[in-house]
């Protein structure tokens, strides 16, 4: 309950200090760390709530930046259940358009080595910043790993698993994604 609690009361703050930039529809965890950051372009539409996207909402919006991660999010851009999860950067450019319960991660969120999981060696986790670049369209349920780097004016076909570096105006389906155009 004093949990709940907490996490609402971060954010109705962030809410009020993001009123004319951000627009959220719903109850959206908003999260940095010490030393990690959020930074809001203009214009930014969060949807958490599952009215607010009929494309059949699983979760709330979540953006998390912690162990001097760093989230950038440009102007007029959209996210519908959107999972953001920082330890380094990621950066999605102008206009992009992310649909519902997509996720992304520019780390592995666990170390991969079994013996280093059991212990709390967070510097063993693997990071690569992402890139997404300028009027991007990310179709619904697509995960976006770490290191990965769209061009601007990329499509990402929904249910894709995105890795690797991508030219501008690429086409992405599939799972491991590749490149259709």
């Amino acid at each position: 309950m004093l949990r709940t609690f907490f996490l609402y009361f971060i954010y109705l703050k962030e809410k009020l200090r993001l009123w004319k930039r951000v627009n959220f529809r719903g109850f959206t965890v908003v999260y940095a760390f010490k030393g990690s950051g959020i930074y809001w372009g203009k214009n930014v539409l969060v949807n958490s709530h599952f009215l607010s996207n009929l494309a059949g909402m699983h979760q709330r919006s979540i953006l998390v930046a912690r162990d001097g991660g760093i989230i950038r999010l440009g102007d007029d851009i959209s996210l519908s259940a959107t999972t953001i999860y920082a330890l380094r950067s990621v950066e999605i450019g102008n206009g992009t358009l992310i649909g519902a319960n997509t996720v992304i991660m520019d780390n592995d969120f666990h170390p991969l080595d079994a013996v280093v999981r059991r212990t709390d060696n967070r510097d063993a986790i693997g990071r690569k910043p992402v890139c997404i670049g300028k009027d991007c369209f990310i179709g619904m349920n697509v995960i976006i790993c770490k290191g990965t780097v769209l061009g601007d004016r990329c499509i990402v076909g929904a249910g894709s698993v995105v890795c690797g570096v991508f030219p501008p105006d690429s086409v992405i389906a599939g799972n491991p994604a590749v490149r259709r155009r």
